[in-house]
């Protein structure tokens, strides 16, 4: 993971090439990026639903006697139950899975395991600079202006997902012995995933590295449904790591931090707001209380969060970060280029700003 620091757009365009190249050296391949912007460079690479835990609203992840359900499952049980109830005549597009409805909660302001990333620099520079480029003036919108360090981060979600192959093809028999039970003897399943990698993930293709490499919960998930329908199939015929994906970050077995990374996703557009975003995710799975941070009371004061990304030792090698070190300018040359809060927030409220937004000049 590295750190990169810019002054302008032109900059910001030139780190990024870098980082691509970077990449393309490494691997002989064309990858893809995604990226995430933060109003402040402090903020962790964490989904909403994790944050607070051993900070100093002291929450604890617990699970139950059995390990099975936990403190994660329930704040996402109740949510779910609260968003439906109050939005869904809302839905143009009904969810088919509910870790797709997630999506769907993710994108307005709902605690969920999932993270936000977009295909678009652009989009996630607005993100970044969004105080900046907000026409609205109190107090609170300066402070944070004059103390903010606004930050893009950058993802390379194929070498994400395939550190999750890796994690899974190396996995302990009891973690693979939890997904697939009596069905799949553990040791033979860790060989058909090491000698058909390129059958079940990603195919020696440079064309393919693009496709092969981006997963999706939600297309698996009706994948799942209409094999299940087909009671003549075995199990063994569906793509294995496929299966371990759904049982570990869809169904919900519990995983140790240092077992299994985020998984980097696409899903359907539910809104106009998702697409205009061009809304990708990464996925946390549902992950097991850490017992030795619970009465740690430098961690419990200091807001330390296991569950940052950028923390993960796996995470690293597939994350870079940019910081603006001069949001103004850098806000006036986006309002220049014509971007704008509506391009990412479409509804009524923000065309208004948009065009009230004369700070700048433009």
């Amino acid at each position: 993971m590295k750190t990169w620091y810019v002054h302008s757009v032109e900059e910001y365009l030139e780190k990024i090439d870098m980082i691509y190249q970077n990449y393309k050296e490494k691997t002989g391949n064309n990858s893809i990026l995604w990226f995430r912007g933060h109003e402040k460079s402090a903020y962790h690479l964490e989904p909403g639903i994790y944050r607070n835990f051993y900070g100093k609203k002291r929450e604890q992840n617990k699970y139950n006697a059995d390990g099975i359900y936990g403190t994660i499952q329930q704040k996402e049980d109740f949510r779910f139950q609260h968003f439906l109830a109050r939005n869904y005549d809302k839905m143009i597009s009904m969810p088919g899975s509910m870790i797709e409805w997630q999506e769907v909660m993710q994108h307005y302001f709902t605690k969920t395991r999932l993270m936000d990333w977009s295909e678009s620099a652009f989009a996630s520079l607005n993100f970044a600079l969004e105080v900046y480029m907000n026409p609205v003036e109190d107090h609170e919108v300066e402070f944070n202006r004059r103390m903010n360090s606004p930050t893009v981060w950058i993802l390379n979600p194929v070498l994400l997902n395939q550190k999750v192959y890796d994690c899974f093809e190396g996995a302990d028999p009891e973690m693979l012995y939890k997904a697939f039970g009596s069905q799949r003897k553990p040791d033979e399943l860790k060989n058909d995933l090491a000698v058909n990698r390129d059958i079940y993930f990603n195919l020696n293709l440079p064309d393919e590295i693009k496709m092969n490499g981006i997963l999706s919960l939600s297309g698996l998930e009706h994948m799942r449904q209409e094999f299940e329908r087909n009671t003549g199939q075995k199990q063994e015929s569906f793509n294995p790591f496929f299966y371990l994906l759904l049982k570990y970050y869809s169904d919900g077995i519990a995983v140790e931090i240092e077992k299994l990374p985020p998984v980097a996703i696409i899903h359907p557009y539910h809104s106009s707001r998702i697409r205009n975003q061009r809304g990708a995710f990464t996925v946390f799975p549902y992950y097991k209380a850490e017992e030795s941070l619970l009465f740690d009371e430098d961690v419990l004061n200091t807001g330390f969060s296991p569950y940052g990304m950028e923390l993960m030792d796996r995470c690293k090698s597939c994350l870079d970060k940019i910081v603006i070190m001069n949001p103004y300018h850098m806000a006036e040359q986006m309002l220049s280029l014509g971007e704008k809060r509506a391009h990412l927030y479409p509804e009524m409220e923000n065309m208004t700003k948009d065009f009230e937004n004369n700070r700048y000049g433009i």
